[in-house]
């Protein structure tokens, strides 16, 4: 079972959703979730049966621990089968920053153990997690162990000043267009980006415009793709098709419309199938 709960309002600006998938004594877990390249964070409270992490196009690496999977730029499959009992944590782009104790350029398409980002504390929260009763009470729990961490540091604020102008310009804004928006110089967008996203202002640019492209392709299948392209920001086409095969793994005319009316309105969603489903629907 895949379940969704909204974290407390002050953390909304920084976390989309917690999620959990767990499995039922009569029916194990068979589920596939494909993670295109959008700069996000994951943390995965894993208690129940290791899953497979594959870079999409890559190495495929069986995990069975609690792990942050910090910012990608690479496309990811994560495949959980059996007597699952995972809890995670979807932030927003930047929203890791609030939290983390360490720069996070550092740790850029890595996973590693969650205290090395959160402290000590992170391995009290595994423990209690594993405690409680159900879905709601596990989302209490990481309501208050985040509460607790967030900061509002000056620097971070003017950080996300330069974020949303990346944001906002759908991936078009250059440097220097951050660094008006933040009131600071480009070396300093530059330093910021690396302690509270992980990876250059240029690279952030170049995500967001094919996230904008991405989420167009999914909500409007009849979009050619030259006309998604070009209203991303991209020279033509074939740019627009290279960073698809690059932060996908595949090509565009596989997820024309599949957008869902749940989805989020800043970037496009997790493609997540239960494999149980699909082999059904083959017989």
């Amino acid at each position: 079972m895949y379940q969704l709960r909204a974290p407390a309002p002050d953390l909304l600006p920084f976390i989309e959703h917690y999620w959990f998938v767990t499995s039922k004594p009569e029916k194990p877990v068979e589920l596939q979730v494909d993670v295109f390249v959008d700069a996000r964070a994951d943390l995965i409270i894993n208690l129940g049966a290791p899953y497979l992490r594959e870079v999409i196009g890559g190495e495929t690496r069986e995990v069975g621990y609690s792990n942050l999977d910090a910012q990608r730029l690479l496309p990811i499959r994560i495949i959980q089968r059996g007597m699952v009992a995972t809890s995670g944590v979807r932030f927003h782009l930047g929203g890791l920053g609030a939290f983390s104790n360490v720069p996070l350029r550092g740790i850029t398409n890595a996973t590693v153990p969650p205290a090395e980002v959160f402290g000590a504390g992170a391995d009290a929260l595994e423990e209690l997690l594993s405690k409680a009763t159900d879905v709601d009470a596990q989302a209490a729990l990481f309501d208050a162990f985040f509460l607790e961490r967030l900061k509002r540091a000056t620097s971070f604020e003017t950080f996300q000043k330069a974020l949303q102008a990346a944001v906002e310009s759908n991936g078009t804004a250059t440097v220097e267009d951050m660094a008006q928006a933040a009131g600071i110089t480009g070396r300093q967008v530059d330093r910021l980006c690396a302690r509270y996203l992980g990876i250059a202002p240029k690279t952030l640019s170049r995500v967001v415009r094919f996230q904008t492209a991405l989420k167009a392709l999914m909500r409007d299948p009849g979009c050619t793709l030259a006309e998604v392209a070009a209203n991303a920001g991209y020279f033509d086409q074939a740019h627009f098709i290279k960073d698809f095969r690059q932060m996908t793994g595949g090509v565009p005319r596989g997820y024309r419309g599949y957008y869902p009316p749940e989805g989020p309105n800043d970037f496009a969603p997790n493609v997540v199938v239960f494999l149980q489903d699909r082999k059904r629907a083959r017989e």
